[in-house]
């Protein structure tokens, strides 16, 4: 059963080569009609050559659609349509004549052409020449069937080049299809194995441009109607990618659920009175977009130099292509989310208790591996219950929102800062020895004993602060002195901090 791409391809093929057939049967008809046929030549020929033409043309119209896809089929009309022609011009007179020189130059020229352009390029120059030629050897006539030479020798090269084109097109098809299962894999491999948004944004283009087989593609995202980030194959997108979606070309596709496609990309006034316009060197583009709550909501594009039509077959393969990306960067957009909820303190967006010791032991490993320093900090509020009691637990709930807000903001990328339960905080310093760990800790006190806000009560915090390799060779040890210098610095008054190195020898 014919797919219904290939349906129509064989369609279109039938139409045009039953025009170009009947067109051909009437050249060959009005060129008979005004030659006169040579003495002693039979008007058999004349007849046969009018039934076999009626016949291939009745025949072809009748023919079942799939035989247009054999090359045999090609081949048996090729071969009669030349022993017409040739017959033809025997009974013209012409058979010793320039005529079946540039007859069978044509048909040459269409066989070696690339394309149906080059072979009308090269029919209309040999048509020309055979003027030329005809005309300097004396023997020129504007007699009517002298006239129809031309016209006939044009027919033949659009007919038999058409021929041509349409074999050189199903090879180029039949390689693409050979050729998408590698490029296919390839793009399902990355889509599997990615985990990070970052690393997969700049593969996409690159992957789909490879099996689209296209000039350029693009992955751009979309934040609040703006276009936020670019990742682009094939052309350099603008330096600062913040731009409005009505200002872009990509507007029209970001308005569409559907895939938007476009072959004057130059001449379209939507597109070239767009801010972005100039960044994009292409005529035919095809783009999709999708849209995502509460994410970045992003299109797909692809571009081509040439001024032609997107076939069935590429927006089916982009329909695709875009439904595995939209697929797979939501899977991975759930994942960061579930990872995320996995590690996070839902109340102060700090890391919890268990990703907090994961951490640490990682940290821990890297400074004993390294010879560097690690500092831990553990802290807790001061009568954080009768705070509670006294405003209730919503009250408390905007203190411990208050002080994790302050770990965010004071300490460096490299940092974590963690909720370990309850009212207790804790701080992972790498490469910070004992004097970086008391200088964030003095800082943190002095940022919440300076604190104005009408919204929550004052409240205080006590720290205590360990160092490896200074005080500890363990982890264990490391957590056991800074709880132990926590406790000192209560009991010294609380609102303060203490470092292990600083908790007085037992006399």
């Amino acid at each position: 059963m014919l797919t219904i791409n290939m349906k129509d391809i064989l369609t279109e093929k039938r139409q045009y080569v039953l025009w170009l057939q009947w067109l051909l049967a009437l050249g060959i008809a009005y060129l008979l009609s005004f030659n006169e046929l040579p003495e002693g030549s039979s008007p058999v020929a004349l007849v046969l050559l009018v039934i076999v033409n009626a016949v291939l043309n009745a025949g072809l119209f009748f023919l079942p659609l799939q035989y247009f896809q054999s090359s045999k089929v090609d081949f048996a009309l090729a071969s009669l349509n030349i022993l017409m022609v040739g017959l033809a011009i025997y009974l013209t007179g012409q058979s010793t004549s320039d005529f079946y020189l540039f007859f069978f130059i044509i048909l040459l020229m269409a066989a070696a052409a690339q394309d149906l352009k080059t072979s009308v390029v090269g029919v209309l120059i040999s048509s020309g020449l055979y003027v030329l030629v005809v005309y300097r050897s004396g023997v020129f006539s504007f007699t009517e069937g002298f006239l129809l030479r031309i016209p006939l020798l044009f027919i033949v090269g659009l007919f038999f080049g058409y021929l041509v084109y349409f074999q050189n097109r199903g090879r180029e098809e039949q390689q693409e299809k050979a050729e998408i299962p590698s490029s296919l894999f390839d793009f399902g491999e990355v889509l599997v194995q990615a985990e990070d948004l970052e690393v997969l944004y700049p593969k996409i283009p690159q992957l789909i441009n490879d099996i689209m087989m296209a000039d350029g593609c693009e992955l751009a995202l979309i934040e609040g109607q703006r276009i936020t980030h670019h990742s682009c194959q094939g052309f350099t997108p603008m330096e600062s990618p913040a731009l409005d979606i009505s200002q872009s070309i990509h507007q029209a596709t970001y308005q569409s659920s559907e895939i938007y496609t476009s072959s004057a990309l130059k001449q379209d006034p939507q597109f070239t009175e767009k801010e972005d316009a100039h960044l994009y060197p292409y005529q035919s583009y095809m783009g999709k977009s999708w849209k995502s709550v509460g994410h970045p909501s992003g299109l797909l594009a692809v571009y081509r130099h040439e001024k032609e039509e997107w076939s069935s077959h590429d927006i089916k393969k982009f329909q695709f292509l875009t439904g595995q990306i939209i697929l797979a960067l939501q899977h991975i957009q759930v994942s960061k989310e579930f990872e995320s909820e996995a590690r996070t303190d839902k109340l102060t967006g700090l890391a919890n208790d268990r990703y907090f010791s994961e951490r640490m032991e990682q940290e821990f490993a890297r400074a004993r591996r390294q010879n560097s320093p690690l500092s831990l900090i553990l802290m807790d509020m001061d009568h954080f219950k009768a705070i509670n009691d006294k405003g209730g637990q919503a009250v408390g709930d905007k203190i411990l929102r208050c002080l994790a807000t302050m770990l965010a903001n004071t300490t460096r990328p490299a940092d974590l800062a963690g909720r370990c339960g309850g009212d207790e905080f804790g701080v992972l310093l790498p490469a910070s020895d004992i004097e970086g760990a008391g200088a964030f800790s003095h800082r943190l006190i002095e940022e919440v004993n300076t604190l104005d806000s009408h919204q929550i009560p004052k409240f205080s915090i006590s720290i205590g602060c360990s160092t490896f390799p200074h005080n500890s060779t363990t982890i264990t040890e490391l957590f056991a002195q800074a709880d132990e210098a926590l406790y000192f610095a209560k009991a010294q008054g609380r609102g303060s901090s203490c470092h292990y190195s600083n908790i007085p020898l037992p006399s």
